[in-house]
C-alpha cells in the first residue's frame, strides 16, 4: 500500500504538503493542489488515519455534511435541531461526530471531495437534505466505498438507509385542512427538482385529483421573500394558499396584511418562529431532532455492518402554540 512518503516522492513535494492538501488547508496553490491530487489518485493512496480504521474495523467516526444557505432561509433552525438531535443520540452510542458544512468544501473537485472525506477517517456520512444537483455528493454516492445516511431523499440500498417522514401524505394532510372543491389554490413548492419538494407536489397533485379544485403551481425556492412577493402581486386572486414550508407561509401572511385581505393558509415544517408570526397557521410538523437521532442510529447500524434501510418517522398536524415553546 502507497505511504504518504510516496505520494510526496512523485509529486516533488514534501510530506507536509501533502497532509496540507489533503486536509484542505487555504494556503496551497491550485497547481500544488492538482499534481498532489492526481498523485493520490494514481497511486491509489489512503491515508494513514483511515486505513487504521478500515483495517481494524473500529471506526467510531460519522461525518454530518450540512448544507448552509444564507440567501433563502432567514433562519437555519432546522440544521440547528438535526444537529442537536445528532450529537444526542452519538453520546449515546459513543460516537464521534465530524460536521462538515457544504460551503466550505464545494469548491474542491470531485477527486478533492472524495479524498477529504477520506482524510477524516470516516467510514458513514450522513448528509441532512441532499440536493438533487449536488454533483459533488452525488459523485461520492456512486463512486465511493462511503456507507451514507441520507434524511430527505429517498435513496438506499445494502449501503445506505433514508431517514425522513412521509412528505407525500404531509402535504397531502395539512392542505386537507383548509380547501373546498370550489377553491382556487396557490401551492409554493420549494426548489425546482428537490427531493422533498417532488414528494410534496405529488401530495398536492394527488389532493387534487381526489378533491378537484384549481391549483396554480409556483416553485418558490423555499424561500420567505420569494412567497412574500408572489402574494403582494396576486394573492387576493386565491382561496387559499399552500406552502411547502413555514417560512414561505410567514412571508405571505405579513403579504397579506399588508394588502388587508383574508386567505386561508398552512404551512409545512413546525418551526417554533411560527408561533411568534402566525400562531393560527396550521402545518405539518417534523421533529427534527428525532429525525437527527434516527439518522445517527443508522449510521451506527452501517458501521457494525448492517444493510442500509429506509426508516419513516411521525409527522403531526396542527398549528405552533406559542406555550410550549416557551414551556
Amino acid at each position: 500500500m502507497p505511504t504518504i512518503d510516496d505520494v510526496a516522492r512523485v509529486a516533488g513535494v514534501s510530506k507536509g504538503t501533502v497532509s496540507k492538501v489533503l486536509k484542505n488547508y487555504p494556503n496551497i496553490s491550485d497547481v500544488t493542489r492538482e499534481k498532489v491530487m492526481r498523485v493520490v489518485k494514481e497511486l491509489g493512496y489512503m491515508p494513514n488515519v483511515m486505513a487504521s480504521h478500515l483495517s481494524s474495523k473500529s471506526s467510531r467516526r460519522v461525518a454530518l455534511y450540512v448544507y448552509i444557505n444564507d440567501a433563502v432561509q432567514a433562519i437555519d433552525e432546522i440544521n440547528m435541531r438535526y444537529l442537536f438531535g445528532a450529537f444526542q443520540m452519538a453520546k449515546e452510542l459513543s460516537l464521534e461526530l465530524v460536521t462538515c458544512f457544504n460551503d466550505s468544501i464545494n469548491h474542491l473537485s470531485n477527486e478533492e471531495f472524495h479524498a477529504y472525506f477520506r482524510s477524516i477517517g470516516t467510514e458513514v456520512i450522513i448528509v441532512f437534505g441532499l440536493n438533487k444537483d449536488d454533483e459533488k455528493m452525488h459523485y461520492l454516492l456512486n463512486h465511493s466505498d462511503f456507507k451514507f445516511v441520507l434524511i430527505d431523499a429517498p435513496i438506499y440500498d445494502d449501503k445506505k438507509s433514508c431517514v425522513y417522514i412521509d412528505h407525500e401524505k404531509g402535504q397531502y394532510d395539512v392542505a386537507k385542512t383548509i380547501i373546498n372543491p370550489q377553491d382556487h389554490v396557490l401551492y409554493l413548492a420549494g426548489k425546482k427538482n428537490g427531493y422533498v419538494t417532488d414528494q410534496r407536489l405529488l401530495g398536492m397533485q394527488c389532493l387534487q385529483k381526489d378533491v378537484g379544485f384549481e391549483m396554480d403551481v409556483v416553485f418558490a425556492e423555499f424561500s420567505e421573500k420569494f412567497a412574500f412577493d408572489v402574494v403582494m402581486d396576486r394573492g387576493e386572486l386565491y382561496d387559499a394558499i399552500v406552502c411547502a414550508s413555514d417560512l414561505m407561509a410567514i412571508g405571505c401572511l405579513k403579504a397579506l396584511k399588508r394588502k388587508g385581505v383574508y386567505r386561508k393558509l398552512v404551512g409545512f415544517d413546525g418551526i417554533t418562529l411560527m408561533a411568534y408570526a402566525a400562531q393560527n397557521v396550521v402545518t405539518c410538523k417534523q421533529d427534527f431532532t428525532l429525525l437527527g437521532k434516527h439518522a445517527v442510529a443508522e449510521a451506527n447500524r452501517l458501521l457494525q455492518d448492517e444493510k442500509g434501510r429506509e426508516v419513516i418517522v411521525p409527522y403531526y398536524i396542527g398549528n405552533i402554540d406559542y406555550r410550549d415553546i416557551i414551556s
